[in-house]
Order: structure tokens, then sequence, then C-alpha cells
């Protein structure tokens, strides 16, 4: 729930509602927040996340854990975030280099009590967000270790269930039921594929999958003090939900002060576009040619790529349709910056070799271009698809030094881009420290159309002409 209110998914008002519901019956009640809400979003572009725990707080969870989402600020950010809530932040897996200890403001595990019943609270992280999110200060240590350790402490409290929250889609954690580690497992799906042994899901219901984002489990335990666990999982949608006045009013006010930040329009839509996942992580997107060819003219670049993953606005655009700073916000909502680096041929097709690489898995490092037309094939095996590359309708020189204009995201090696990792940096005559936001912003506002299409630049042959 990174974004506080959806009239498709429902919101923090909706939830809050149903809590003080349950919270007002004899019953002990345990609410459980998955996480992964800090960022991005178009309001915490601006406040990094804070207006999400001032909703929090007013709901009152229990425990939140700990995802790769709730990085998308960095590791002090999340920290700050932790010393605002009046709840604690829990991931297992997860240590500061420089302390070796739990990152400062997050805890291991929690034990969470209500009525007569404690429960113990585990959280793991999958390796992968190291490299998906740049992250310099972690380490994100074996799951199962990790786990099996801190649940050995929390058995020892005498605690009468213990729960792992499962963010990660890498690991196997049905071991940790079968051997009696854990009691419960709950499993946000993150728009990825249920993990391989999706039978699990079905036949053992301590094994708990959220697959939709617009619903969330409700899950009805007995038997937990004579250890004969009885669960019986009803999965409910936000939207049929009455709004808990309190936090629709808190809802209503941080809406107002984005719309007076965000509603100014400053273009006009002269091309469909679309920025569905699907497409962007997959295939060239209108969208991301006007991003890439805004960040090429701003550099003087020769060349500009980005990132699939750092277009998150999940929108289809019509002819005519006006634009608003809203509009690129919701598509860009982290704070990056551009750098211009010194790169070599050979690198730039490296590069795209690897975001190539994860293209039948959605994953967020294929690259989008301005100043290059590529031509792959998807059928070949990874790291040897491109076929060709070309810059300004010539081949691309493999041992000449190009311009190239990115996010400092991706020139940090970020979606494990560490191609040019140690690239040489260039100096441009404009101000270095805009966000590529406001620089896409002011590109549209200075054209007052926006006119990029489809154009070939990223040609699959294995798919035909897209």
């Amino acid at each position: 729930m990174n974004e506080i209110s959806s009239e498709q998914k429902g919101g923090y008002a909706e939830i809050a509602y149903f809590i003080k519901q349950q919270r007002a019956l004899n019953t002990p009640f345990f609410f459980l927040f998955g996480g992964g809400s800090i960022g991005p979003s178009k309001l915490a572009s601006f406040d990094r996340g804070s207006h999400t725990i001032d909703l929090l707080n007013s709901i009152e969870p229990d425990v939140m854990a700990i995802t790769k989402r709730d990085f998308s600020f960095f590791e002090d950010e999340l920290s700050l975030r932790s010393y605002e809530a009046a709840f604690p932040f829990v991931t297992t897996n997860v240590i500061d280099k420089e302390t070796n200890r739990p990152l400062n403001g997050l805890l291991p595990s929690v034990i969470t009590q209500q009525g007569n019943y404690k429960i113990g609270i585990v959280s793991t992280m999958a390796k992968s967000a190291i490299e998906e999110y740049n992250l310099k200060r972690i380490i994100i240590n074996d799951e199962r270790t990790s786990v099996k350790s801190e649940v050995k402490k929390l058995r020892a409290k005498n605690v009468d269930l213990i729960i792992l929250l499962h963010s990660s889609r890498e690991n196997d954690v049905v071991s940790l039921l079968d051997d009696g580690t854990v009691d419960l497992v709950l499993q946000k799906n993150l728009n990825t594929k249920v993990i391989k042994d999706q039978q699990a899901n079905i036949e053992n219901p301590r094994y708990i999958v959220v697959n939709n984002i617009d619903e969330f489990a409700f899950i009805n335990l007995s038997g937990v003090k004579s250890k004969k666990l009885t669960i019986n999982t009803t999965f409910r949608s936000y939207r049929p939900l009455d709004k808990d006045v309190e936090t629709q009013r808190k809802v209503d006010q941080y809406k107002a002060r984005l719309s007076n930040l965000l509603d100014e329009v400053i273009g006009t839509v002269q091309a469909p576009m679309n920025t569905q996942r699907i497409v962007v992580r997959q295939q060239e997107s209108a969208f991301a040619n006007l991003i890439t060819d805004a960040l090429r003219d701003y550099t003087h670049a020769d060349i500009a790529v980005l990132n699939g993953g750092s277009i998150r606005g999940e929108s289809i655009y019509s002819i005519g349709q006006s634009i608003s700073r809203r509009h690129v916000i919701s598509e860009l909502p982290y704070r990056s910056h551009i750098l211009l680096l010194n790169i070599s041929g050979k690198q730039i097709q490296q590069a795209i070799e690897h975001g190539l690489s994860g293209i039948e898995n959605g994953l967020g490092r294929f690259l989008h271009v301005s100043g290059l037309s590529v031509v792959y094939d998807t059928s070949l095996p990874h790291h040897h698809r491109v076929i060709s590359i070309k810059h300004n309708n010539e081949i691309l020189i493999l041992d000449k030094m190009y311009s190239v204009a990115m996010s400092d995201y991706l020139a940090s090696g970020g979606d494990s881009h560490t191609t040019w990792k140690n690239a040489e940096r260039l100096e441009y005559s404009r101000q270095k420290h805009m966000l590529i936001s406001d620089i896409v912003i002011n590109y549209i506002r200075q054209k007052g159309n926006v006119e990029q299409k489809v154009e070939y630049r990223l040609i699959d042959k294995n798919k035909g002409v897209l």
C-alpha cells in the first residue's frame, strides 16, 4: 500500500475501518503489516515515506515487515522512518556492514502480545534487493540460517506461535514449516510468480500467499495453546469496506497537499503511451523514449539509457490527454539525479545484453535508449542476444568512447549494471543536481506536446517488429 488511496484497490481508510471493528470484539486480534509501502509513490518522492508512517501510526500495526521497496530511499531514510513509527520494524536476515548488527532502528524479531497470546514474528528479505536497489550499507544473510537462529531465542521466551512474514521470491520456506521451525508463513506475492512449491499453498494451510494487490488475508486461529493448530483463512477486498472517518480525513489532507504540488498541466499527449510493467520491462515504450530523449537533450549526450524498473506509473495515455506534474512524478517516483559517463561501445553492448537477460522475468534491468537502435533475439542464450547496435544509423564502434546520460542509480551499479561502475564522469553545462523527474517535466513544458512514439529503437527478431 505505497499509495495512500486508490479507487481500484482501496487504501488506508478502508483497512483502518476493518481493524477497528475487529479490535472492538473480545477475540485477541493481531494486525501484521507486510511492508513494501514506504516507497515508491507520488507523495513519497517529496517526504520519503513519512506520510505512510503517519497513517500507520493511527492504525497501530503490531509489527511491520521490511521488504526491498522500503529501501526506496536507501538505508538511512529507512532508519529515520523506524524512529517515526510507533510500532516495530522487523527484518531477520538484514545486517549493517559497519556494525555487524541489525540496521539502526530495525529488529531481527518481535514478540507481540494480545490477551493471553504471545506471537513471535520473524521476517526475511531477498538477497537480490542489494543489487536491485543498489544498497551499499547492508548484508542480507541466508534466510534459513537467520530464521533458525532467531526462532531459537523466541522459543526460549515461551511464545505461543511463531510467524514468518516472507517477501523473498527466491527461497523455499516450506521446509521451515515441515521441520517445525515456524508455525505459519505469510507470503507477499509481489507481482511475481508464486514460488515453485505452489501446490504447498493449497495443501498446507499454514502457508498463506496473498496473490492480489487489492486484498488482505483474514486468518482465524484456534488450538494455539494446545498446539493443535486449526487455521481458517479468507481473503478480503479493501474496496467494499467502509472508510474510517479519522483516517480518511488524514488521507484527504495529504491528497490536497499533493494536488497543490502536482496538478499543473504541462503538456498534451499526441501519440498513445503505455507504462505498464509488462511493457516497460520487456519492450520499447514511447514514455521511456520521452524520458531518455529528455536526458540526452539536457546533457547533450551521444546516448541516454534508462532501466525499465525506474518507471512505476502503470498507466495508459491516450491522444489528447493532458499531462501534469502528477503524471511524471507518478512515473518517476524515485529521487534520481542524472550523470554523464564516458563509456566504450563494448561497455554499452554489455549493458544492453545484461538488460536483456532479465526480460523473461520482467526484471527492471531492461534498458531503454535514446541515440541508439538495437536489434536482438530473445530466443538466443543470455548475454548472446544482441544482433546489432547502431548509433546515428552507423554501427556502434566497440572501441570508441561515447558520452552516455543515465541516472545516478544506474551509474553506481543499480540492477546489477556493473559494466560502467568505474567509468569516467563527464561535465556538462547545466545544473548537476536536478531530479530526473524535474528534467522530464521541464522538457515536456518546453515542447508543449508529447509526441514520442515507439520508433523501433528496440527490435526483438524473435517476435518481429514491436
